[in-house]
């Protein structure tokens, strides 16, 4: 059963898809046809719109969404004969996965005649079902001896997705994860271990873990300078968020560690007496312009500030990107009536600010809270889905949980914050 509906939300998600692609170039014709102003959106217009469209509507992020639009358009495609048997019941997800994922990156001429090699190799030759981590290794090697293209010519292509993640963790922690040439990789780790195993043998007394002593080594290699002073190393900003009753010693609420998320109040308290740089925000009976009218486009620095602070991240329901990398919108577009203030200004990544602007999304903003905050966003899809986004509440939490991401130019890696609008002040540190 779990199989056949895996099948239907296949079927339903490259149904999507192709809604999304015709919506989209219907917006395009139109343009052409207004002869309209420069282009927004320089990227796959009805990919970036299915993508968000299925992720809103399966409450997932954009990179799992992205994932499965690709694992649906293979499996209605090429790999109809993975979806019969996917739909029979005969494999199971996580298999047509494999087969999906490994058939990614292969011609359309190759790609089919490759899945039906994959599904003949479910089995042992004993006749016992491979598990799917069993089958990824039978795949992966058949791949490699069938692939039209050289291993090299693949490499150079792939090497064009590296990059680097940040994921918090649970206490305090988080998870950085690196997507790396083979050979850089490898090279890497022996080094991090060496260095690790060094500082064990060095001193006897040593009371950490030869884990812990890799991690410390890998960290004090990325944040110190080079010794011979010939390699500028920029210096590691960190933007804290205090409360200034926790800042003066008097209060212990939580500070907010932009990327992260809530910090104890001692950390916090560390962080800003090493902070080069202050900066204040405070509401508007202190000084931050919350409201231009139609005085003016643009926000200015301050205001543009209390947005970041009070967003945290991108107000699209299914983006993570950090407030501090998004763009400033008019939920009312300016151009409509729209005034520039608190209330009618939101943060957008770059991809969904191009999409409303397009309007292949709606938004709407809805009543104030009762404590005064600005109230969350009503989101409208070109195909009738909605959703809400608002700002993070700092008392619950993050709302989103943020994925790390490989379809965008800047992958989402952190939550960002969130701000309150009521009275009093809260002090922002960069070290």
């Amino acid at each position: 059963m779990r199989s056949f509906l895996a099948a239907v939300e296949a079927l339903a998600v490259e149904r999507v898809r192709q809604a999304c692609e015709e919506e989209a170039r219907r917006v395009e014709d139109g343009r052409r046809a207004a002869c309209a102003g420069p282009e927004r959106f320089s990227g796959d217009m009805g990919r970036a719109l299915a993508v968000s469209e299925v992720a809103v509507a399966e409450g997932i992020g954009e990179f799992a969404a992205a994932r499965l639009l690709a694992a649906a358009e293979s499996l209605c495609g090429v790999q109809l004969a993975v979806l019969d048997r996917l739909e029979a019941g005969m494999l199971t997800e996580a298999h047509a996965c494999v087969i999906t994922d490994e058939t990614a990156t292969l011609p359309e001429a190759a790609a089919g005649e490759f899945g039906i090699e994959c599904l003949r190799r479910l089995e042992t030759r004993t006749g016992r079902r491979r598990t799917p981590a069993e089958f990824r290794r039978a795949v992966r090697a058949l791949r490699e001896r069938l692939h039209p293209e050289s291993i090299r010519a693949r490499r150079v292509k792939a090497e064009k997705d590296r990059g680097v993640w940040v994921k918090p963790e649970p206490d305090g922690m988080c998870t950085l994860t690196a997507f790396l040439p083979a050979q850089v990789g490898l090279a890497v780790h022996p080094r991090v271990d060496a260095l690790a195993r060094a500082r064990r043998d060095a001193d006897p007394q040593e009371a950490r873990t030869l884990p812990q002593l890799r991690a410390d080594a890998l960290a004090a290699a990325v944040l110190a300078q080079a010794e011979d002073g010939d390699v500028p190393v920029p210096a590691a900003e960190i933007v804290v968020h205090i409360p200034v009753g926790t800042l003066l010693g008097v209060g212990e609420e939580p500070g907010e560690l932009e990327g992260y998320g809530p910090i104890d109040a001692a950390t916090a308290r560390e962080l800003a007496v090493a902070a080069p740089t202050w900066q204040r925000l405070l509401d508007s009976a202190e000084g931050v312009p919350l409201s231009l009218g139609r005085a003016a486009y643009r926000p200015p620095k301050g205001l543009r500030r209390y947005i970041e602070y009070r967003d945290g991240m991108c107000q699209f329901p299914s983006c993570t990107c950090p407030g501090r990398r998004g763009e400033t919108d008019h939920v009312v577009e300016w151009q409509h009536g729209g005034a520039t203030d608190a209330a009618n200004l939101q943060i957008l990544c770059r991809k969904h600010h191009a999409l409303k602007s397009l309007g292949l999304w709606r938004a709407e903003r809805l009543q104030p809270n009762p404590d005064g905050s600005a109230g969350d966003l009503h989101w409208t899809s070109p195909l009738g889905g909605t959703a809400l986004a608002g700002p993070v509440d700092r008392e619950l939490g993050p709302l989103r949980e943020p994925r790390p991401t490989r379809d965008d130019p800047d992958p989402p890696a952190d939550l960002g914050g969130s701000g309150a609008e009521g009275p009093g002040a809260r002090s922002g540190c960069r070290a």
